[in-house]
């Protein structure tokens, strides 16, 4: 008997983290972290104290009472929660995103954590650049298509495209039959016909678990191609006269280096804050970062450059030559959305500078429609809508059984109701 419980992503955006158990041995898929800004005892200027990250979350319920997971050193005060190994627990991680990854530097350290190479890359990358903070572990490059047994488990890693290089899919072979997790996926990015291919691969699975992320907004969701974003970016940029500013999701690489590449082409320099920058570079990446002796130049000569600042830089802007003739782009960078307790700020920032404001970007994941074009190609036995806030709306095709996921519910696959 194979069993699925859900300790996070359960009517939420994010914080996926998936456990499978069959015989005493665990699988889980996805570690993340809750990330709902503006929500949650840790938010604005409170967050957890420092040394004391994963006790904080493990008593205000922000990371998961799992035994035998967990760094000894990490656990403080939380004493009856056995941390360790057990020898019979492996990880693997869809992606890069927090929402995703983000607690995998608790996990302890003998635990194998599998991911793609382009992962593994992202993280190293982050590490060295000095975006991590506390202790982090090393991931183990998991080949696509190339299955990796553990246990009674035989785990198999799909590519998918959203909006991270390095995205994965997997199906998780059990005595009850595959369990596929999408991960975060799209069909309207630059690599369409990896998501296909997923989907094609994990056709009649025994169970689906489904992110449905845009059917969380109502079904209004415009979707805009990556191309057309690039295109967008080109257009804004050669019509601005002066300074351009942008937000850009420093993890989305590939639009980055489109980005970079636009700037070059009408000749302009795009400046980061030296902790991308750093991430960047350690990409392989060539960038540059803004200072004092490129300010200087940025004011005497706006047309040559683009700028990317965070919101703690956004009171430089009373020092920019900004206004009517200057723009500040959003694809996809902080603010991350509406949702975000910064977006408002950043309005008001805007409009007090005169400065037009181009939203431009595009989200990682499935439309509705695009949600339903996977369900009718996998059509699985059972459906778990996961990471979204009305996982009611996403609806199986005839013959799947859907299941409203609900958190630390253990679910019994060997069963044909819920």
């Amino acid at each position: 008997m194979a069993t699925v419980r859900f300790y996070g992503g359960v009517g939420v955006i994010g914080s996926s983290k998936i456990l499978i158990e069959q015989g005493g041995w665990r699988v889980l898929l996805d570690f993340g972290l809750d990330f709902s800004p503006g929500t949650g005892l840790f938010r604005g200027a409170v967050g957890p104290r420092p040394g004391h990250e994963l006790s904080d979350r493990l008593k205000t319920q922000m990371a998961p009472r799992i035994p035998f997971l967990y760094r000894p050193e990490l656990m403080g005060a939380v004493g009856d929660l056995p941390s360790g190994t057990d020898g019979r627990t492996a990880v693997f991680i869809t992606h890069a995103h927090i929402d995703h990854i983000g607690l995998a530097g608790d996990i302890d350290p003998r635990i194998p954590i599998w991911a793609s190479a382009d992962t593994a890359r992202i993280m190293n990358a982050l590490k060295s650049s000095q975006e991590l903070q506390g202790p982090w572990p090393e991931l183990q490059v998991m080949a696509a298509e190339t299955p990796v047994s553990f246990g009674p488990f035989r785990v198999v890693r799909y590519d998918v495209d959203h909006d991270i290089v390095g995205a994965s899919g997997y199906g998780v072979e059990t005595e009850d039959g595959v369990v596929a997790f999408s991960g975060d996926l799209r069909l309207h990015g630059r690599h369409p016909e990896k998501t296909w291919h997923f989907a094609q691969k994990v056709q009649g699975a025994r169970a689906l678990v489904m992110e449905g992320t845009t059917l969380s907004f109502g079904f209004q969701e415009a979707v805009r191609t990556e191309g057309q974003v690039d295109r967008d970016f080109a257009r804004i940029v050669g019509m601005t006269p002066g300074l351009v500013l942008a937000t850009v999701y420093p993890r989305n690489i590939e639009r980055v280096a489109v980005f970079m590449q636009v700037a070059e082409d009408l000749h302009r320099e795009f400046l980061w804050p030296r902790p991308m920058a750093r991430f960047f570079q350690a990409m392989g990446l060539k960038a540059e970062v803004w200072d004092a002796d490129r300010l200087e130049g940025v004011n005497k000569h706006p047309e040559r450059y683009i700028m990317q600042l965070s919101p703690p830089d956004w009171p430089m802007m009373l020092d920019l030559p900004l206004g009517p003739g200057a723009a500040f782009i959003h694809a996809n960078g902080e603010p991350l959305g509406a949702f975000d307790p910064h977006w408002t700020l950043l309005q008001d920032w805007l409009a007090a500078l005169h400065t037009g404001f181009w939203p431009i970007g595009t989200g990682g994941h499935a439309s509705p429609d695009g949600i339903r074009q996977l369900l009718e190609t996998i059509r699985p036995d059972i459906l778990f809508p996961l990471h979204s806030r009305e996982p009611d709306r996403m609806l199986p095709p005839p013959g799947t059984a859907r299941w409203l996921p609900e958190k630390n519910r253990v679910y019994d696959l060997s069963l044909n109701e819920s």
